[in-house]
C-alpha cells in the first residue's frame, strides 16, 4: 500500500516512480481522473468567487455608484434593511415601501444624482411576482421585420401567420387586474373547452369557499386566459406562465449590451462593472442568508455608510457560493468527456513518440495511459492553482475557459518530459558495452 501511495503522489515529479506505471493497473488512472474534476470545479469555484473583492475594490466607477446609492450625506440616501430576507428600501426620512425608487435609466434627475459616469444605478422593491404590463405583437421572417398588432396576427390565415413570429414588448409598468378586466378573461375562458370552462369554475367555487383571496382569483383567472390567448412565453419567462414586471430590466437593457449597472430588487441583486484590467464582470448577490437588520441606516455617518453598502454588496455576492458550486459541478460534469480525451490525446502522442524513438518499454497504449494517467491529479492541481491566482489579473471571460487549458498544457508537457526522459533511460540500458583495448 505504500509502494502504490507512493507511485500515485509523486510519479508527476519521478521518472523511476512514473516506469511503474506500466506494471500497475488502471484503478490509479481512474483515481487521478476523478481527482482532476474535482481540481477543475475548484478551479471555476475559485476563480469565480476569490477576486470578487479585489475587482470590486478596482471598479471606481462601479462603486463610486453603489456609494452614491447608499452612502450619500443628507436627503439623497436611500436607506436599507433586511428583514426575513427581503430587502427594505426607502428614501431618506420616508417610509419603508415597495416601489421604484430609483431608475437612472429612465430619469435625468436620479442620473445626476445616483450615477457616476456612465454606469446606471436601480432600485426596484416590488416583489418578485408583480405581473408586467406588456405590448404583444408579430413580426415578419422575410427579412422585412413589419410588425402588425397581435389581434391582427389573430385575422389571418393559419398560412399567413407562418410568416410572422411572436413578440412582447415590456412596458416597464406593473400590470393592475381590476375586478372589470378580469371579468373579460373569465368571460372568455367560458367560451374555450370545456376543461378551461371546467378549471376556471374550479377558480369561483374557490372564491366562493373563502379558499383563495380576490387578489389569488384574479392571478389565476389571468394566467389561464393569457395561457389560452398567446402563445407559449419560454423565450421571456422561464420561471412564471406569465410575464413578470422584473424581467423587462433583462430584456429591455441587459439583453440589449448594457454593461455597466446595478440593479437592487427586493430578493437579489445583479450587477456589471469593468475592471481596470477591462472587460466587464456580471454578478449576482443574494440576501437569503443575511441576517436581519439595517444595512444602512438614518445615523450612519458618510465613512460608515460606504463601510455598510460595500460590505453589502460583497456579502451578497458571498452568498452565491452554493449556487456558483452547484452550476460548476454540472459545468464540470459536463466537460469530463473533454477531459477524458485530452487524456488519450496525451497517451496516443506520448506513445506515438516512444515508437518513433525505437523506445519499446512501454509496449501499449494501456501501459502508457496507465504512465500518463498518474499525472492526472497534479495536472488537475496545477490549473485549480494557476487558474485562482491568474483569476486576480485576468478578465473575467477568460476564466472560464481557463482550467482545462491549463490542465491540458501541464499533462502534455508532462508526458512529453517523460518520453524524452524514458527515450534516455532506454538508450542507456540497451546499449552496447564497448570492448576493452
Amino acid at each position: 500500500m505504500k509502494k502504490r501511495i507512493k507511485f500515485f503522489g509523486l510519479s508527476f515529479f519521478s521518472h523511476s516512480l512514473s516506469r511503474e506505471g506500466v506494471k500497475r493497473g488502471y484503478t490509479g488512472a481512474f483515481v487521478g481522473f476523478v481527482l482532476a474534476l474535482a481540481f477543475m470545479w475548484a478551479a471555476f469555484v475559485g476563480g469565480e468567487m476569490l477576486p470578487f473583492s479585489t475587482h470590486y475594490n478596482g471598479s471606481d466607477g462601479f462603486r463610486e455608484t453603489v456609494h452614491l446609492l447608499l452612502a450619500s450625506d443628507g436627503d439623497s440616501r436611500i436607506e436599507a434593511k433586511i428583514e426575513d430576507g427581503r430587502l427594505k428600501v426607502r428614501r431618506h426620512g420616508g417610509e419603508y415601501a415597495e416601489g421604484l425608487i430609483v431608475n437612472t435609466l429612465e430619469s435625468a434627475e436620479d442620473k445626476s444624482k445616483y450615477s457616476s459616469g456612465d454606469c446606471n444605478a436601480v432600485i426596484d422593491s416590488r416583489p418578485a411576482n408583480t405581473l408586467a404590463e406588456v405590448e404583444a405583437y408579430c413580426v415578419s421572417n422575410d427579412g422585412k421585420n413589419t410588425e402588425i398588432s397581435y389581434a391582427d396576427y389573430l385575422t389571418l390565415s393559419s398560412v399567413a401567420r407562418l410568416n410572422f413570429d411572436f413578440r412582447l414588448r415590456y412596458t416597464g409598468n406593473a400590470l393592475t387586474l381590476d375586478d372589470a378586466t378580469v371579468a373579460g378573461y373569465r368571460a372568455y375562458l367560458d367560451g374555450l373547452s370545456a376543461e378551461a370552462v371546467g378549471k376556471a369554475a374550479k377558480l369561483d367555487t374557490e372564491l366562493s369557499n373563502g379558499e383563495i383571496t380576490k387578489d389569488e382569483y384574479n392571478r389565476k383567472i389571468y394566467e389561464a386566459y393569457f395561457e389560452n390567448y398567446y402563445p407559449e412565453i419560454s423565450a421571456y419567462e422561464s420561471s412564471s406562465k406569465v410575464p413578470l414586471l422584473r424581467n423587462y430590466y433583462y430584456h429591455n437593457y441587459i439583453s440589449q449590451g448594457i454593461d455597466n449597472y446595478i440593479f437592487i430588487f427586493d430578493d437579489y441583486l445583479t450587477g456589471s462593472y469593468k475592471t481596470g484590467l477591462g472587460g466587464a464582470t456580471a454578478f449576482y448577490g443574494f440576501y437569503s442568508s443575511m441576517e436581519d437588520g439595517e444595512l444602512v441606516s438614518e445615523g450612519m455617518t458618510a465613512t460608515e455608510a460606504v463601510a455598510a453598502a460595500d460590505s453589502f454588496i460583497k456579502e451578497s455576492f458571498g452568498a452565491t457560493f452554493s449556487f456558483n458550486a452547484y452550476a460548476y459541478f454540472m459545468n464540470t460534469v459536463t466537460i469530463a468527456p473533454f477531459i477524458a480525451l485530452m487524456l488519450m490525446v496525451a497517451t496516443l502522442l506520448g506513445y506515438s513518440l516512444l515508437r518513433l524513438k525505437g523506445v519499446e518499454s512501454v509496449s501499449s497504449l494501456g501501459a502508457m495511459l496507465k504512465v500518463i494517467g498518474s499525472y492526472l491529479w497534479f495536472s488537475g492541481a496545477v490549473s485549480a492553482l494557476l487558474t485562482v491566482a491568474t483569476s486576480f489579473l485576468l478578465r473575467h471571460s477568460i476564466i472560464s475557459a481557463l482550467p482545462p487549458v491549463i490542465f491540458f498544457i501541464t499533462l502534455v508537457t508532462r508526458s512529453v518530459i517523460f518520453v524524452i526522459m524514458e527515450g534516455k533511460v532506454y538508450k542507456n540500458e540497451h546499449s552496447e558495452p564497448k570492448e576493452a583495448e
